[in-house]
């Protein structure tokens, strides 16, 4: 089963292949047999304790076909359920370097990961993910919405120890930015619930800012995995040195915007924005706005006037050859696009779920959240219309 991301300029939700039953699948399988990819001796002997023992024959020279199908997208045997053989293979690239080119070994790497997280084999994996990074320390996931959470989790923790334990400095990117969550304070309820609106917010803030802006947007995921390494609780200590210094180092973002959404009304909502510069704590912005929130084009304009008014001449500020009007005007399009969204109550049931789908991810139910982020997926015309 697999679910793969519109990747749409309007779209929120950001689909996960949430698998349990690939999981389950997986944990049923042990590797056997050669499987036709060219063998040789692990190179590796906690990843060798897989393999059986008459798969060590040595190399062939050249890469079987089936060697040949998994070097051209490791990752798809691990969707089809094709672990034995791609174990099997990627064994014989660990033993024998010249099977790959070094993109197609690090491709692999990440594919035997995912086979062992999903084998429930977790000393297994992080071998895997720590020769990768090893190997090449920057290696980055390239589409982490479309693996399992639990094989991004396992990847980005190993990761963002490797970064706090090395000497190197940080290397901040005034271009690239994270985005926490924006946080319901509000003590009166109202029309919807601010809990999941408060989640679809941040992630409608993402999309746009990653659409309309110039900026890099740090992944939401690897995100929750470095606050957690560092036992980043609550945004407001990112003030802190203790806690802004390894947040900037593992990031690489020199700025983080988070925010509070509060119930002022029944019907009127107040959302205050920070934007922090992580290598020196100055609050580079800090403003709220008060808007009414009785239907879709309410939180359109609530969403019109975050990104033209208050981030888009943030951004213009901190970025030389950059001027809000034109960046106004360049996002003027997307938001265009979007529009088609507000008719009638679609659009805040669409935030609405997407915050369903990211909470039920935080908690750990993945079988939830795989439903929500399909729902949400068919409350977007824009999916529908590339179904």
């Amino acid at each position: 089963m697999r679910h793969i991301h519109g990747g749409k300029a309007f779209t929120l939700a950001q689909i996960r292949p949430v698998a349990p039953l690939l999981a389950a699948a997986l944990l049923a399988l042990v590797p056997i047999g050669t499987s036709g990819c060219s063998q040789a001796a692990p190179a590796n002997t906690q990843l060798a304790a897989s393999q059986p023992a008459e798969t060590s024959a040595p190399a062939a020279a050249e890469p079987t076909d089936l060697m040949s199908e998994f070097l051209g997208n490791p990752m798809s045997f691990f969707f089809d359920l094709r672990s034995k053989e791609a174990l099997t293979c990627g064994q014989a690239i660990l033993a024998n370097p010249s099977l790959a080119a070094d993109n197609q070994r690090e491709e692999a790497l990440v594919a035997l990961g995912a086979i062992y997280v999903a084998n429930s084999r977790p000393r297994e994996a992080e071998t895997a993910f720590t020769i990768l990074l090893e190997e090449n320390p920057s290696f980055d996931l390239k589409s982490p919405e479309l693996l399992p959470p639990l094989v991004v989790d396992e990847f980005y923790k190993i990761k963002s120890r490797n970064i706090l334990a090395s000497d190197a400095p940080a290397e901040l990117d005034i271009r690239t930015l994270a985005v926490g969550d924006i946080e319901n304070n509000s003590i009166v309820s109202g029309k919807y619930n601010l809990d999941k609106f408060a989640r679809g917010l941040t992630q409608i803030i993402i999309t746009d800012l990653n659409e309309a802006t110039p900026l890099t947007i740090v992944d939401r995921q690897r995100l929750q995995v470095i606050r957690e390494e560092i036992a980043l609780s609550n945004n407001n200590d990112i003030s802190d040195p203790e806690y802004r210094v390894p947040f900037g180092k593992l990031t690489g973002a020199q700025s983080f915007l988070f925010g509070s959404i509060i119930q002022a009304e029944k019907d009127r909502v107040r959302l205050d924005l920070r934007w922090v510069d992580t290598s020196t704590g100055e609050v580079l912005l800090a403003e709220g706005v008060e808007s009414k929130l009785k239907s879709s084009n309410d939180l359109f304009k609530l969403e019109q006037k975050v990104l033209l008014d208050m981030l888009l001449p943030q951004i213009a500020a901190m970025l030389d050859g950059e001027n809000a009007k034109d960046l106004k005007n360049a996002a003027k399009p997307y938001l265009e696009e979007k529009k088609r969204l507000k008719k009638d109550d679609a659009y805040v049931q669409l935030l609405l779920k997407t915050g369903e789908a990211m909470i039920a991810e935080e908690n750990g139910d993945y079988a939830a959240a795989q439903a929500a982020w399909e729902e949400a997926s068919m409350l977007n015309p824009a999916d529908q219309r590339h179904a």
